[in-house]
């Protein structure tokens, strides 16, 4: 399965709307320079990712389910700090609903992505990629750069 495949099957179980969300989130994220890997299972969808390592942003699949990441990557800590930005984001979007809150590591949204739409998961991946950069990368440069 590729893209389009993802992109295609998503019309096809959840309409025109859940398509057109799913490659706006897409188009964006890629602006962004975020890397789309298609996602197993027996849904499929799209797993987005940041930088060199992959750290972990949203994942989608065609049946419209949400995953949003407070922790980009697993064997990594991430600071109180970072995960209290992604919270205190969330919490800030009346259309990001988590079925669990605050999210600790990755949290699913209640609602398919064609309810949501997708300015706010826009939103989210740009901070989340502000957040990432701040949180594993500067700290990388200042180091290496002192």
């Amino acid at each position: 399965m590729d893209t389009l495949d993802v992109v295609k099957k998503a019309e096809e179980r959840g309409g025109r709307e859940r398509r057109e969300a799913i490659e706006q989130v897409l188009i964006s994220a890629r602006r962004l320079g975020c890397d789309m890997q298609v996602g197993g299972g027996q849904a499929g969808g799209m797993n987005l990712r940041y930088g060199a390592i992959g750290y972990a942003i949203l994942d989608v699949n065609t049946r419209g389910v949400v995953k949003l990441y407070a922790s980009p990557h697993p064997g990594k800590e991430v600071s109180e700090e970072h995960r209290d930005a992604v919270n205190a984001f969330i919490e800030g979007r009346e259309a990001l609903e988590p079925k669990s809150f605050p999210v600790h590591t990755y949290g699913h949204l209640e609602n398919p992505i064609e309810e949501i739409g997708s300015e706010p998961l826009v939103a989210f991946v740009e901070r989340a990629v502000q957040l990432i950069r701040r949180s594993y990368y500067e700290p990388w440069r200042e180091l290496h750069e002192a």
